[in-house]
């Protein structure tokens, strides 16, 4: 399924707040993206891709316990380096920031469901 000019992807999210998770597992399928897996937890979002493979992996920074949004993203780019991996956040600290672009994913502020859209979407920031 498309929406506009925009092709569907294939996206795994995580996330431990369920009302998080649930808005943006919502707006991505309005989106027209195909959720492909949700998880609370990082070594679950791990799994998933592994599993799933999905185009995108939208992770929240802190999900204890386990690893956090950056060492998902580190392992995932890693192991499937065409993934896009969006870490969506509320930690957006100037350390946060660099432990996320040095694993190779991008940051969205959450709140920022628009930039979220285009970074899934694959548009670059």
């Amino acid at each position: 399924m498309e929406r506009g000019d925009v092709p569907a992807r294939r996206v795994v999210i995580a996330d431990n707040d369920p009302d998080a998770l649930e808005l943006v597992e919502t707006d991505l399928r309005l989106e027209g993206h195909d959720i492909v897996g949700c998880a609370a937890d990082g070594r679950t979002a791990l799994r998933l891709c592994r599993e799933l493979h999905p185009d995108v992996l939208v992770v929240d920074y802190r999900m204890p316990p386990g690893p956090d949004g950056a060492e998902v993203a580190r392992q995932v780019r890693k192991d499937f380096p065409g993934m896009v991996v969006v870490v969506f956040t509320n930690y957006d600290t100037a350390e946060v920031f660099r432990a996320v672009r040095r694993a190779g994913a991008r940051l969205v502020r959450k709140g920022e469901l628009e930039e979220l859209r285009r970074a899934v979407a694959g548009d670059s920031a």
